[in-house]
């Protein structure tokens, strides 16, 4: 990659391309080129000799956005980076320090949640539609993301609003 490529970026773009060492903060809404920006800056790092892409690890929330920035970054010439989810980086982590710290293979993580709601579900003779099964699912998320333990689930579940 050479410079006449960051002349493509607009201002704040190159900013962030420029800026190879330490975090940056790339605040913007969607559609306004932060994927690309964050691109950029990994190609120009490994260009101008500042990170070796085969020691990073870039991270991304969709599979899709991991397969689109790997592909940008083939073909700005950047060989070697590990693109990945947050999900797929923590699994591969994971995989990779468990027989170290804890001995033996992980147990499979479960790979979908509706089967496993839909048999909890049917067990407590719950209505198992897909509706209700979603906002189950969803309630249960809720209830993990704020750390509520079932014996005070019930107490807590009380006093909030669901969203819609």
């Amino acid at each position: 990659m050479d410079a006449d490529l960051l002349e493509d970026l607009d201002p704040e773009q190159r900013a962030v391309a420029e800026s190879v060492e330490g975090p940056v903060v790339v605040w913007a809404g969607a559609g306004t080129g932060k994927t690309r920006a964050v691109t950029y800056r990994i190609a120009h790092a490994t260009h101008v000799g500042a990170h070796d892409p085969r020691r990073g690890l870039a991270v991304t929330f969709t599979t899709r956005a991991a397969g689109e920035m790997r592909e940008r970054l083939l073909r700005l010439g950047v060989e070697g980076m590990q693109v990945r989810t947050f999900h797929s980086a923590a699994l591969r982590q994971l995989r990779h320090f468990w027989p170290r710290a804890i001995g033996g293979q992980p147990q499979d993580i479960l790979a979908k949640t509706m089967p496993i709601v839909a048999e909890a579900a049917s067990r407590c003779a719950v209505a198992t539609d897909s509706a209700t099964l979603r906002d189950l699912a969803a309630e249960i998320a809720w209830a993990k993301q704020v750390e509520i333990d079932p014996e005070h689930y019930a107490d807590r579940a009380s006093q909030r609003t669901p969203p819609l």
